[in-house]
């Protein structure tokens, strides 16, 4: 014990004596502003949405009730169950969610919702009123769970676009690691994270690292004062920036100014989802669970698909015929649907059904504007795609297109069974080719999705590469919470129309 507190008073000392050496000109002076009133203004924010949202399904549910049974619903009993949902949402840390993947604030939302329906179930009882519960409260908390990541995920950009939403934060290094953890915060500012400075060494003439400002050495964010609230270090140092010895203390310094600590891993792991710490006495180990598509899964992802698929089918029929026609009338030349084999589960083949938004003789259309346009076909063997496709039906192609009307047909081949509702990507067999062979042992693992973690989240915007690594994470990754919320995530972009053409 001894060695240690003399080893680790050594290295304090050491960096201490370092910091002082530094030349402080060439860091910045400020970190970015940011509002101290952001995260009460995302608490607030979010309360309010979920109780919009709330409202707004126990009107639909009264209302509906009152036409059709001719018979106004007691309200009263759903007040104690409202506040006992705000109360379980406070308590699972959903205001704000600040960190939380997705999928996971999908999953506590479901709970919270599950235990408000009991509470208003026992008020029903409690009051003899348990007659309304069928149809008033199932339906309605039910009903919430979508609702409320909906009117939630529309407040989330409101406050985003404002730099109102988050938690501001400090990034400990300057690295890839650094520059990776920064451009991740970034790409996903739902997580709630802000990055307002970072600390560590100055690369180039330019101090700062993706835009953040570096304000010191990587000991002085110990003892740097902040005009703001800053409750939040992220450190994100390489394993020879940071030995065993540095790291614990460092990590006991930032303790005591920043509430939450975090340690950024030095791998991105395939299955971050499913990764838990679990203590062994004093030493921490990561439990990696690997369960991925048991049989029991794989009957809960069928029963998913069915429960979603079929009513979407017969609710979408109506846009699938307008579709047709508009197709027809724009390009009589050829039939109204489009069909090709894809690669299917396991490899085999399987054959897809979609609305033709492509001009009879595509491919030579194609082959001639690759062949004339060297830009074009490398933006093509990149993507797969082109942002200013030849091939696309004037007027109306681009419009199917991008809010993925003529997707609409494959909900019949995932009730079928060929397809999923979520997966990887259905492709060509020879574009699977393309991917290394441990990706495509694991798209083959599942059914390919009629939308997916890929597509919500990258859309149009990516590569191979980022398309490979999209499709793994999900395969690695599957959970019922997470198709659910690729789900929500994927009404949002299609209605948005974002990272489409």
């Amino acid at each position: 014990m001894p060695q240690s507190g003399g080893a680790e008073m050594e290295i304090r000392q050491q960096t201490r004596s370092s910091f002082m050496r530094a030349d402080a000109s060439v860091f910045s002076a400020d970190p970015i502003p940011q509002s101290s009133s952001s995260r009460a203004t995302s608490i607030l924010g979010l309360l309010l949405a979920d109780l919009v949202a709330c409202l707004l399904c126990i009107t639909v549910v009264v209302l509906f009730r009152s036409i059709v049974w001719g018979e106004f619903l007691v309200v009263w009993p759903f007040s104690t169950a409202i506040l006992s949902w705000i109360l379980f949402r406070f308590g699972s840390g959903l205001y704000p969610p600040t960190g939380l993947s997705q999928p996971e604030e999908l999953r506590l939302s479901f709970y919270t919702a599950a235990g408000a329906a009991l509470v208003h179930l026992a008020m029903l009882i409690a009051t003899d009123e348990e007659d309304f519960w069928p149809f008033t409260g199932l339906i309605t908390w039910v009903m919430l769970v979508p609702v409320a990541y909906m009117a939630r995920s529309l407040m989330t950009g409101f406050l985003i676009r404002r730099r109102l939403y988050g938690e501001a934060c400090i990034v400990i290094g300057t690295g890839e690691k650094a520059r990776r953890t920064i451009r991740e915060i970034k790409a996903n500012p739902e997580l709630g994270l802000v990055p307002v400075a970072a600390f560590g060494d100055v690369t180039g003439n330019s101090p700062e690292v993706e835009g953040v400002p570096i304000l010191g050495p990587v000991e002085a964010a110990i003892s740097r004062k902040f005009p703001f609230q800053v409750g939040r270090a992220l450190i994100a140092l390489s394993r020879q920036d940071a030995d065993a010895q540095r790291l614990i203390a460092l990590m006991e310094g930032l303790a005591r100014p920043y509430s939450t600590v975090q340690v950024v891993a030095d791998l991105a792991s395939p299955t971050n989802l499913l990764v838990m710490p679990r203590p062994i006495g004093p030493y921490l180990s990561m439990e990696i669970q690997h369960q991925r598509f048991s049989r029991k899964q794989r009957i809960l992802k069928r029963i998913f698909d069915l429960a979603i698929a079929g009513p979407a089918f017969i609710a979408f029929l109506p846009f699938i015929g307008v579709a047709a026609l508009l197709v027809k009338i724009f390009d009589p030349a050829g039939p109204i649907f489009f069909s090709q084999t894809r690669e299917g589960a396991g490899g085999q083949p399987i054959r897809i059904w979609k609305i033709r938004t492509m001009v009879t003789g595509a491919e030579r259309r194609l082959a001639e504007h690759l062949a004339s346009n060297p830009a074009a076909r490398f933006e093509y063997e990149r993507t797969l795609k082109l942002r200013n496709d030849p091939r696309i039906i004037p007027k109306v192609g681009k419009y199917l297109r991008r809010y993925s009307v003529d997707e609409l047909p494959q909900l019949w081949s995932v009730i079928r069974g060929d397809m999923s509702l979520v997966g990887p990507r259905v492709m060509l067999g020879h574009e699977v080719e393309r991917f290394s062979e441990k990706a495509r042992q694991l798209r083959r693992d599942v059914p390919p999705g009629l939308t997916g973690f890929w597509q919500v989240m990258y859309r149009n915007n990516s590569d191979l590469q980022i398309w490979e690594v999209a499709d793994s994470y999900y395969v690695n990754n599957w959970s019922v919470w997470l198709d659910g919320w690729i789900v929500l995530r994927t009404v949002r972009v299609v209605v948005t129309g974002a990272g489409a053409y």
